[in-house]
């Protein structure tokens, strides 16, 4: 019995002094690569920096960004600063410093470390202990200044604080505008039983404490007061001023000193701790040498921790009772937990219920139990009950696995439900009885106004009247499935697994909206208690205030968290988890937005001066925006979005903190971007892209006249086209013209009234004569030429064969009227081929004629005419002779006949040739010679026709 009583104090001594803050924790499963954190420092832009076992490190509340350098002495280390122009500094316990520029981390060029001793910014300087002085360097360049001379054998420790330094030797020397103010002397014994020397601010001066030692010095006005610190089994480790308090960061926890009235209040018992930071957002970071980090969203939140898994919660006559997962019954006054309940069978306590008539608590486990006002067991039932209310001082209701019903509490008072119980009591002597049978009960709730006891079962929502009428209450004729049943005033609230949340007023139903803000996917519990709803998602709690329609975010909680229940009382909401109950106040919570900043903008990835965005070429459209994106709260679900001129919103990713728009056409541009759907702080980049230059004013109008120019040039120019075209045309026309005409005279030349008299005298000689076999021969002979003449006058080329039958027929003509003393020959040499070879029509004839008519016709003897055909290279030649009189003496009798006679052959040929040329591109030439005797008379006339041989 005593070790059950020893065992039962120290129980409730753990939870008197194991109260904390709520917080969450941080470490190697989040992404920290070591759970031993020495420092914690927050910068200018709410970056937060740890420094770490592993190194130093920043957090953006998301992911971890670690830094480091080859051939570091140690990565471990402490002192994290910011100089004024944003360099993060920290020292390694070796005593080496490191500075971040340019995301990088770089080493200070130093004299060799003596240790670990802190360094100091203040100002534009920088200061670091050395061997016997203290090194200034200058922060813009970073070169060594000046040193301050100290003169002690041992430095053991140094303080700055704001723009003194203080050191700490054989004596005190203080140290202001790099001067030495003041030389100290300790009190009595301070160097003996101080070795291990820790300095921090306080409130109007110092406070000095040992790692070992049990009291502490209260440095003020230069003298220095000693206090006892009442603290036992522990080391200080470190000392931090956070929150206006002076903090002692122990090997057992966190002691926050009150040094003006030298009081200790402890947190985190157990936990090594190293430091304590107070965020800008008041949010608080605690680091650990074994446990990473612990985050305090509110210092005010408190969490009681538990070695059981607390579940159900209820409030009677102002004090909580608690049920956990192992069958055990809580009483929480006075932030003690006291055990008033433990049951047999390790079964989890699923309901409290305090009836207030007769001061007596129900709880449902393995059975439906009741503890008396002396929180003694009084009664346990044989039922599964999941949910129960009160209706009066005599009856509850309840609903259980198998039935519903009432449960009678007090045997001594009347009730106008006495009719209902005893209705539906089958056994007299029973306390209960079943109203709803056959059917799995969920929850049951009372409506005093209406005097309605309602019931949620698996077959669903049914109301019991004080007269035993039972009717099912259906939504759109439709059976209602609810899982949850609260009473609030005059109203009914239900609600199902699906969220679905409803509003009952007597047997009145209607469908209550959730919040937009609510995403149904993430949530993984919702609790119903009075006009409230609290939904628990993996990040959040929420409550949804079903009267007023607002909705509250009560606390952000960790993922490894299991909350089971929730009630609000007295302004505070109590949460039970797996690890223990969290106490948190009711209060306007302002959800901290994520800290944004634009940090950099390229333009085809480099950097531009913000004065050139409304400027930028055409070919400057390739645009990176890199920006900065803080949670306050580690792992907090926020959302940003951007678009770009008014086009539809997009998510931007948190993580990857870019945007990268490429090849973007010119125009006015406005990169919008909103945290949070809080459009109304939106953040806005503009920049313009111009236009290029051959889609700009100037150009395209000197373009245009260019165009329009060149186009007016080309219209003239194929004008000009048409017009020699169509004069060509006109040209080939005429010429075809005059070579038609030509040809009619070739023919009239050969078929002149002249010549067909001269044809038809012979024929008429022959017949008087009785030569009829000359005759008919004379006359087939003058048919066939005249057809012969007429067939050729279709053809512009004919072949040499032809030709020749042609003026084979016309020379036997003539022959026959010179009486047999004109002698011809035609000769073709055996290069041509005079089936295949190819003339112009009626080209010789005319030359032959006049060969006759005015050369041989006047010759007195022999006549002879030779026409022969020859190739000469590539020139067909036709040679025409004959042994007249000549043209000369022809001419002059031509004269004496007809002073008008014109010559065929000296115009129509020569104008028939040219004609020929020009239409046929041809180059066919004439050359006429006057042959003479050795004493110069005219012997006859030769004609050569040469021609480019066609086949």
């Amino acid at each position: 019995m005593k070790a059950v009583l020893r065992i039962f104090l120290l129980f409730i001594f753990q939870f008197s002094v194991g109260q904390n803050p709520y917080f969450n924790t941080i470490n190697k499963s989040q992404g920290l690569l070591s759970n031993s954190v020495y420092d914690i420092f927050q910068d200018k832009n709410h970056t937060m920096w740890f420094a770490t076992e592993k190194g130093l490190c920043s957090f953006n509340g998301y992911t971890f960004q670690y830094f480091s350098q080859n051939e570091m002495t140690s990565k471990a280390g402490s002192c994290i600063q910011q100089d004024k122009f944003g360099r993060i500094w920290y020292e390694n316990f070796d005593g080496y410093l490191y500075y971040i520029e340019n995301n990088s981390l770089k080493k200070l060029n130093q004299k060799k470390s003596i240790g670990y001793f802190k360094f100091g910014l203040i100002n534009n300087q920088l200061y670091v202990i050395n061997e016997k002085a203290i090194d200034i360097y200058d922060l813009k360049k970073l070169q060594l200044k000046k040193s301050i001379a100290i003169n002690a054998k041992e430095i053991k420790t140094l303080f700055f604080n704001e723009d003194t330094i203080y050191i700490f030797t054989d004596k005190l020397i203080v140290i202001k505008n790099d001067k030495i103010q003041s030389v100290l002397d300790f009190p009595i014994d301070f160097l003996d039983n101080f070795n291990s020397i820790l300095v921090e601010k306080s409130n109007n001066g110092l406070l000095i404490a040992s790692k070992f030692t049990k009291y502490y010095y209260h440095f003020i006005d230069n003298k220095f007061h000693k206090k006892e610190l009442n603290i036992s089994n522990t080391i200080i480790q470190n000392l931090s001023w956070c929150n206006n308090k002076n903090w002692l960061c122990t090997t057992n926890g966190i002691i926050e000193l009150d040094v003006a009235n030298n009081s200790t209040t402890e947190f985190f018992n157990g936990n090594n701790i190293s430091y304590i930071y107070k965020t800008k957002n008041n949010n608080f970071w605690i680091s650990t040498l074994t446990e990473g980090l612990f985050f305090i969203e509110d210092f005010n939140t408190n969490f009681i921790s538990s070695n059981e898994s607390l579940t159900s919660l209820y409030f009677g006559n102002n004090e909580l009772f608690i049920g956990t997962k192992n069958d055990k019954i809580y009483s929480f006054q006075n932030n003690k937990l006291n055990t008033i309940y433990t049951g047999k069978e390790n079964h989890q306590i699923g309901q409290l219920f305090f009836d207030t008539f007769n001061q007596q608590l129900f709880f449902t486990s393995s059975k439906f139990g009741l503890l008396n006002k002396d929180k003694k067991l009084t009664k346990e039932l044989a039922i599964a009950v999941k949910n129960s209310c009160a209706i009066d001082p005599k009856y509850i209701s309840f609903a259980a696995s198998s039935s519903s019903g009432i449960f009678k509490t007090n045997s001594n008072s009347k009730s106008e439900w006495d009719f209902v119980f005893s209705s539906f009591n089958q056994n007299k002597n029973s306390e209960y009885n079943n109203i709803i049978l056959n059917a799995k009960g969920k929850a049951t709730a009372y409506n005093n106004k209406y005097k309605v006891i309602y019931y949620a079962t698996n077959n669903g929502l049914y109301g019991v009247s004080t007269s035993g009428k039972i009717f099912e209450l259906k939504l759109n004729n439709k059976s209602l499935i609810v899982t949850k049943l609260t009473s609030s005033k005059d109203k009914i609230y239900a609600c199902n697994n699906d969220l679905n949340i409803y509003e009952i007023q007597n047997q009145s139903i209607k469908e209550i909206a959730l919040d937009k803000n609510i995403d149904k996917e993430s949530v993984e519990k919702y609790i119903l208690k009075d006009n409230l709803l609290f939904i628990i998602t993996n990040k959040y709690i929420f409550e949804y205030n079903l009267s007023s329609k607002k909705l509250r975010q009560i606390i952000h909680i960790n993922n490894n968290i299991e909350v089971n229940d929730i009630v609000l009382k007295n302004n505070n909401y109590y949460i039970s988890a797996d690890r223990g109950l969290i106490i948190k106040k009711m209060e306007n919570y302002f959800r901290p937005n994520p800290f944004f900043k634009i940090e950099a903008l390229k333009v085809n990835n480099k950097n531009i001066d913000s004065l050139r965005l409304n400027d930028l070429a055409y070919n400057e459209n390739n645009i990176q925006i890199k920006y900065q994106f803080l949670s306050p709260t580690p792992f907090e679900d926020h959302e940003l979005i951007y678009r770009i001129n008014n086009s539809p919103w997009q998510k931007a990713n948190i993580l990857n903190t870019e945007i990268v728009l490429n090849s973007l056409n010119y125009g006015a541009y406005t990169i919008e971007f909103v945290l949070n759907s809080d459009y109304k702080n939106s953040k806005k980049i503009n920049f313009t892209i111009n236009r290029p230059f051959w889609l700009q004013l100037p150009f395209i109008l000197c373009a245009s006249l260019l165009l329009i120019g060149f186009a007016y040039w080309l219209y003239r120019k194929n004008i000009a086209k048409i017009e020699k075209r169509n004069q060509l045309a006109l040209d080939k026309i005429n010429l075809e013209k005059n070579v038609n005409q030509s040809k009619l005279k070739a023919i009239k030349s050969q078929m002149n009234p002249h010549f067909f008299y001269n044809a038809l005298n012979t024929l008429q000689s022959y017949i008087l004569s009785n030569e009829k076999k000359e005759a008919i021969e004379y006359l087939s002979k003058f048919s066939n030429l005249t057809r012969t003449i007429l067939e050729m006058t279709e053809k512009d080329w004919i072949t040499i064969s032809d030709e020749i039958k042609t003026l084979t027929l016309y020379l036997d003509i003539e022959k026959a009227r010179f009486e047999d003393d004109l002698f011809y020959s035609i000769k073709v040499t055996k290069e041509i081929d005079a089936e295949l070879t190819k003339i112009p029509s009626m080209l010789i004839q005319p030359y032959v004629e006049n060969a006759i008519k005015h050369g041989l016709l006047h010759k007195s003897d022999k006549k002879n005419l030779t026409i022969e055909f020859s190739k000469i290279e590539e020139f067909l030649e036709i040679k025409i002779d004959d042994n007249g009189i000549g043209r000369q003496k022809s001419n002059a009798l031509n004269q004496i006949k007809n002073k008008n006679h014109q010559s065929f052959a000296t115009n129509a040929l020569q104008n028939r040739i040219d004609l020929l040329n020009q239409y046929n591109q041809k180059n066919i030439s004439i050359e006429i010679i006057d042959k003479y005797t050795i004493t110069e008379q005219p012997s006859g006339t030769t004609v050569k026709i040469k021609i480019p041989i066609e086949q």
